[in-house]
């Protein structure tokens, strides 16, 4: 099995939003304490009493603080986005924090947000697709000349190309579609609120598409979103996960099978993610942004070292 890593996630805070200083705090702690990655929630309007800010800035802040983190976003809503834009952004981010950004695209689901960038929701698998080929070409080619339904560029050069020749582009989802999207496109899949089963359901169907589409599922990385919350004592915990929640997940999901309650709870649930095949896990803090420092903390001095040689 390959080694253990533990990401964090932050963004659409159901309970408000962190100060700034709190941010730069939870980044520099987490890169002083042998987190794998940072992953940030990405919209570009506010859904709901969801804030959030804007992801490349985010990304860039971090690129300039951090030394080893690896960063992208969960997922990038690239139907919302014109790829050369896109594809602009991350090679400018990789060019800050060289061989350090994954970009991880999705669909978007929200309407209101499609509407209020001038296009509609009902073309975005095909400006998905499209997007993720224009993207590849232009991080590595000059001159790129395409002509599809939803994109044509003629001419168009995007340097500096990444410091690897290439950004990995992660897919999310966990439709039929989108693990066929995995499998067909993506250097990996983007997984969130799955269960142990689901995931180990969705990489068994991204390997048989993957041999379909004469691809090696082997090359094709996986990780996944969960959200935690760890206390001393498992009642605080839940009350803390109850509040972050609300309408979200129901407490029966949440109890089964994500790591909500005292270190020794967490680290079993984790563990039947891990014997799901999982080794690459980001985990979202479900608390208040007062408590934001202290959960980072428990992540990477209580569940890391149970798993990851740091």
């Amino acid at each position: 099995m390959d080694s253990i890593k533990m990401g964090i996630g932050f963004g659409g805070w159901r309970l408000g939003t962190p100060s700034a200083a709190t941010v730069f705090e939870l980044i520099d702690k987490a890169d002083a304490w042998g987190i794998d990655s940072i992953w940030l929630s990405d919209h570009i309007i506010d859904v709901g009493a969801h804030p959030e800010l804007d992801t490349p800035s985010m990304l860039a802040a971090i690129a300039a603080r951090t030394t080893r983190l690896k960063m992208g976003p969960s997922v990038l809503l690239l139907p919302l986005r014109h790829p050369v834009v896109a594809a602009k952004t991350f090679a400018t981010l990789d060019y800050l924090a060289p061989g350090r950004v994954i970009c991880a695209v999705g669909l978007g689901s929200n309407p209101k947000e499609f509407a209020a960038l001038g296009t509609t929701i009902e073309h975005r698998a095909g400006k998905l697709d499209e997007g993720i080929f224009l993207m590849r070409k232009l991080w590595s080619e000059s001159h790129v000349t395409f002509t599809g339904k939803y994109y044509q560029v003629e001419d168009v050069t995007v340097d500096p190309k990444p410091a690897r020749g290439h950004i990995d582009l992660w897919v999310g989802g966990r439709t039929e579609y989108a693990l066929k999207r995995v499998a067909r496109l993506g250097d990996g899949w983007f997984a969130s609120r799955v269960t142990p089963q689901q995931y180990r359901e969705g990489r068994q169907q991204i390997a048989e598409y993957a041999q379909q589409y004469g691809r090696d599922a082997a090359d094709i990385e996986a990780g996944a979103i969960v959200f935690c919350n760890v206390a001393e004592r498992s009642q605080d915990a839940h009350a803390a996960a109850d509040r972050f929640f609300q309408n979200m997940a129901d407490r029966e999901h949440v109890q089964q099978y994500w790591p909500i309650g005292s270190p020794q709870e967490c680290c079993e649930k984790l563990a039947r993610y891990i014997e799901a095949g999982l080794t690459k896990f980001v985990l979202w803090p479900a608390c208040p942004p007062s408590d934001l420092i202290a959960q980072v903390d428990r992540f990477a001095h209580q569940l890391l070292p149970e798993f990851c040689a740091v």
